[in-house]
C-alpha cells in the first residue's frame, strides 16, 4: 500500500483583513509583530528562549486587504503582498473603492480567489480529477482478479453454499 501524504491543500496561506481608520497608518502597519500572534495550526514553529512558539511564516507571503472607511460612506482598499501576483487577484485590485453593499461579498471574493491562487501555484498540487483517477487505478490494481473470460462467468453464476441446491 503506497502511504503518500499529501500537503494539507487548504488553510496554509494567511491573508488578513485589517480595517484601518487612517490610511497612514498603513505604511505602520506591524506585520511581523501581528504574525508572531497568528496561526493556522499547520505551520512549523521554533521554540525560542521563553515557552511561546513563533511562527516562521514571512511577510512576503502573507496577503493583507486594507480597509479604510472615507467620510462619503465608501470604502477604500490597499493590498499588500506578493508583488504582481497578489495585486491582480480579482474582484479587488488595489487602489479599489467599493460600496457598503458590496464590500463584504468582494473581500471574501478576493481572498479565495487569493488561496486558489496560491494552492495552484504549488508545485505539489494536483486537480480532484487527477487524485480521483489515480485512487481509482490503485483500487483496481489492488483488487484485480485475473482469470479467464469463461472462468469469469463460472464464478458469477455458482451458489455461493458450496454446490447445494434448494427446492
Amino acid at each position: 500500500m503506497l502511504a503518500e501524504s499529501l500537503p494539507p491543500l487548504g488553510p496554509e496561506t494567511k491573508v488578513l483583513v485589517v480595517w484601518v481608520e487612517r490610511y497612514d497608518d498603513i505604511e505602520n502597519f506591524p506585520l511581523s509583530e501581528l504574525l508572531i500572534e497568528t496561526s493556522t495550526g499547520l505551520e512549523t514553529h521554533t521554540t525560542n528562549s521563553s515557552t511561546s512558539c513563533r511562527s516562521v511564516t514571512s511577510e512576503k507571503d502573507v496577503l493583507v486587504i486594507f480597509i479604510h472607511p472615507l467620510k462619503t460612506g465608501l470604502f477604500r482598499i490597499r493590498l499588500h503582498g506578493a508583488v504582481g501576483k497578489f495585486n491582480m487577484v480579482v474582484p479587488l485590485v488595489d487602489g479599489m473603492v467599493v460600496s457598503r453593499r458590496s464590500l463584504g461579498f468582494l473581500v471574501r471574493q478576493t481572498v479565495i480567489n487569493a488561496c486558489r491562487r496560491k494552492r495552484l501555484e504549488s508545485d505539489s498540487y494536483s486537480p480532484p480529477h487527477v487524485r480521483r483517477k489515480q485512487k481509482i487505478a490503485e483500487i483496481a490494481n489492488r483488487y484485480r482478479n485475473k482469470q479467464l473470460e469463461p472462468e469469469f462467468y463460472t464464478s458469477l453464476f455458482q451458489e455461493v453454499g458450496g454446490g447445494k441446491s434448494s427446492q
